[in-house]
């Protein structure tokens, strides 16, 4: 009876080894970058910067004295780079479980950013709209300021990560050209 218990002990750690020894690379095995998700990242990067910079003139608007329809003009600048980030934010969304970690984690990182652009500047346009003679007042300037900020930091969170992908692939490469092991080897 007893030499009946060794043997399944016995054969439940074998088939446990099995499986850790044949499961560990399937776990382990991760998506190679994705160059369309690459392409995609440096696509928002553009529309950021393009919404950062209007959110930036925008914003020096209001230390002057030009009328209402002017900074509307601005607004729906602003927001058309919006849109076309969201665009590209919902296509890297698509793309997602194509990606690698980073790049997964990088779209993940995104996506509040821009809603938080989206809603900020939805609210700035519908102060606006509700105070037209009120442009050059505190609480239109906190608007503006708040967009440009939101603006200036999507557009950094994406530069980095466009960055990084660059010094990542640009990493790769040389480890081949030079016949390393991968840096994510442990060799």
């Amino acid at each position: 009876m007893q030499s009946r218990w060794m043997v399944r002990v016995s054969g439940a750690f074998a088939v446990l080894a099995l499986l850790f020894a044949v499961g560990s690379p399937l776990v382990m095995a991760q998506n190679a970058d994705s160059p369309e998700i690459n392409k995609l990242l440096a696509d928002a990067k553009d529309h950021a910067v393009l919404a950062e910079n209007d959110a930036d003139t925008l914003s020096s608007y209001t230390n002057s004295k030009l009328s209402w329809e002017t900074h509307a003009h601005r607004l729906e600048m602003i927001k058309t780079h919006v849109n076309n980030l969201g665009k590209v934010v919902a296509d890297l969304k698509d793309k997602r479980a194509e990606g690698s970690a980073w790049q997964q984690e990088a779209i993940d990182r995104i996506d509040p950013l821009l809603n938080d652009m989206a809603e900020n500047l939805t609210a700035t346009i519908n102060h606006l709209n509700d105070n037209r003679a009120k442009v050059h007042m505190p609480p239109y300037r906190d608007y503006a300021k708040a967009n440009y900020e939101l603006a200036a930091r999507t557009t950094a969170v994406i530069s980095d990560l466009v960055e990084y992908g660059k010094a990542k692939a640009k990493s790769e490469s040389l480890e081949q050209k030079l016949e390393l092991p991968a840096s994510g080897s442990g060799e």
